[in-house]
């Protein structure tokens, strides 16, 4: 396993959702491999209350993933609101996208969370003004706020801003 020591002293926030100066992990258990991309981490720490065992911000490394079956692993990382986490399984017969008479009648939804960001859930592909695929994803979170430094996605800003939205 790489060394781990310096994961977050490179998470300073970024204006762009890519992340090329960033630290990027892997953590193999063996059944799955989880990637860790700390430029589009944005803390939300939903993974910490998920399996804290195996997600523990103040230990290096920070991810340890021999603490949880990789059924939990993959559960815990399907929280995460930016894709920072994401995951591989070793066997790569479940890696193979769904065929469309798998996905049957899979849709694309979108919720407003309270006082935050819009969940949108299913295949989405995210483009710019111009056409340009930003993000290809099953889930995203995008800024609802008007103050996220990685719009269109939400980076966590809604809560210093004490954004309030009662309708949600």
């Amino acid at each position: 396993m790489a060394d781990d020591s310096r994961e977050f002293q490179v998470m300073a926030k970024s204006g762009s959702s890519e992340s090329t100066n960033k630290a990027k992990r892997d953590y193999d258990q063996g059944e799955i491999t989880v990637h860790w991309d700390a430029g589009k981490c944005i803390h939300s720490a939903n993974c910490v209350r998920e399996l804290p065992q195996v997600f523990r911000p103040k230990a290096r490394p920070w991810i340890d993933v021999s603490n949880a079956g990789a059924e939990a692993l993959a559960a815990a990382v399907d929280t995460c609101p930016t894709g920072a986490l994401t995951y591989t399984w070793d066997d790569p017969e479940r890696n193979k996208p769904a065929t469309t008479e798998e996905q049957g009648d899979a849709t694309m939804s979108v919720r407003v969370t309270a006082n935050g960001p819009l969940e949108v859930s299913g295949s989405v592909e995210i483009l710019d003004d111009d056409g340009s695929v930003i993000e290809v994803a099953e889930k995203a979170w995008l800024c609802r706020c008007g103050h996220s430094e990685k719009k269109p996605f939400c980076d966590g800003s809604h809560s210093k801003a004490g954004f309030d939205d009662p309708r949600a």
